[in-house]
Order: structure tokens, then C-alpha cells, then sequence
């Protein structure tokens, strides 16, 4: 039975960059994303809140699958998986990569109607924060597509070594060096001051470091879904 990736039980609350969002002045902790429900006082923009609502929504769905992935990158013990376990282990992180470059894209299609709104509103108020609204959101949207993207290529990058090396494992294998050769080669590169062949860093290692940067790339993502969040209400009442 082949091992299965953890199960995340705990989800996170979470071309040009679209006017991406700088990191707060302050230590709060941004404003979380939520879909835009009735809104209160104010009767909603109906056209506004639907197009709205599905940007909102892939972007929520985007901080689930991020979540997972880095959680399974961390979690998961790659180095004690057969090569069967391991290479379909890597290929469900990849599918759930390439399910969240998707979701970006058509995210960023309902921003693009949200900023067409803003451009054509009488209102100057509304036009100032649907921009505002949907620059925030379009940047998260980016910034989760930039981090899917990155994944499989760190992935590609990863896999193009592996297979160089089993390939030089099976050149050596069928055309063995003497002993004495290499040890003469070693001693010759470290006269000259070269460095020593290192041991290939583990499956595990290189898993934790790419979910390290999916965890420093979660958090530009949270600051620019708290600005939507902050702009969200304003942004979709009133009509």
C-alpha cells in the first residue's frame, strides 16, 4: 500500500505584479478574507459582489491548497519512501501546484471585471476603493500563482538533477573507475585548493527548504487579502 501525504485538519486563515501591496507598518495581523455576504445598511451592487465573490473564492480555495502543500512538504518523510511512494507523493503536490495556477488565472479574470467597474463608476468614493479592492485581491491572486509556479519548477529542477545523477550512477556502474583513480582525482583536487564531492542533499531537505519559501511567499499573500478584506465592504455597497 502506498504511504499517503499527511491530512491537514488545520487550514491556513489564509504580466506585472497588479499594484502589489507593501508589508504593513504595523505588528496587527491583516484583516482575514471572507466571501461578501448581505451586506448591512448599504443594499449591495449585485454585479459587483458576484464577480467579487468568485475572485474571493479562488483565492480562498488558492490558501487551502497552500496550506496543504507546504504542510505535506514538511510533514511528509520523502527519504523513507520507495521510488515508486516517493515520485507519486511529488506528483500530487504538482497536480495540486498546477490546480492552484489555475484558480489564479481565473481569478484574475473576475478581477479584471471588477477593475473595468471601477474605471466606469460616476462615484469617485466607490472608484477609489473597488480599485483599491481589486489591486489587493489581484495581487494575492498573483503572488499564489507566482508560488505554484515556483513550486514545480524548484520540482523540475530537482527532478533534472536526480535523473543526471542516475544516469552517472549507471555510466559509473557499467564503466567503473579503479579505486586507486579516484582516490589520486580526490587528492588532486584538494591540492589544488578545489572543493571535495559532497553527499546529494536528502529528499527531506530539499522538501522542507521549498516549503520554507512557500511559507515566506503565504505571508505577502495574507497582507494583500487583509486590504481587500479592509476594502471589501466599500467596495461592493451602496448602489
Amino acid at each position: 500500500m502506498l504511504m499517503l501525504l499527511p491530512i491537514v485538519v488545520a487550514l491556513a486563515a489564509t504580466e506585472p505584479v497588479p499594484a502589489a501591496s507593501t508589508a504593513p507598518t504595523t505588528s496587527s495581523a491583516p484583516t482575514p478574507l471572507k466571501e461578501i455576504g448581505r451586506v448591512r445598511a448599504l443594499p449591495a451592487c449585485v454585479p459587483i459582489v458576484a464577480h467579487a465573490n468568485g475572485a474571493i473564492s479562488q483565492a480562498l480555495d488558492n490558501d487551502r491548497t497552500l496550506a496543504i502543500m507546504t504542510n505535506n512538504l514538511h510533514a511528509t518523510d520523502f527519504d523513507k519512501l520507495n521510488m515508486l511512494q516517493r515520485r507519486n507523493a511529488i506528483e500530487a503536490l504538482m497536480k495540486q501546484a498546477e490546480a492552484m495556477r489555475v484558480a489564479s488565472s481565473a481569478g484574475d479574470v473576475e478581477v479584471k471585471k471588477l477593475r473595468e467597474y471601477a474605471v466606469n463608476s460616476p462615484d469617485p468614493q466607490r472608484k477609489a476603493e473597488l480599485k483599491a479592492f481589486a489591486d489587493a485581491l489581484g495581487g494575492a491572486l498573483y503572488r499564489q500563482k507566482k508560488a505554484a509556479v515556483e513550486f514545480m519548477r524548484d520540482v523540475t529542477i530537482m527532478r533534472g538533477r536526480e535523473e543526471a545523477q542516475e544516469a552517472r550512477d549507471i555510466m559509473h556502474r557499467d564503466n567503473p573507475v579503479p579505486p586507486s583513480l579516484i582516490a589520486q582525482q580526490m587528492n588532486e583536487t584538494a591540492a589544488n585548493g578545489g572543493p571535495l564531492p559532497q553527499p546529494p542533499a536528502t529528499y527531506n531537505k530539499q522538501m522542507r527548504l521549498i516549503g520554507d519559501t512557500l511559507n515566506e511567499l503565504t505571508q505577502g499573500i495574507l497582507v494583500d487579502e487583509g486590504i481587500a478584506a479592509d476594502h471589501s465592504i466599500a467596495a461592493t455597497s451602496g448602489c
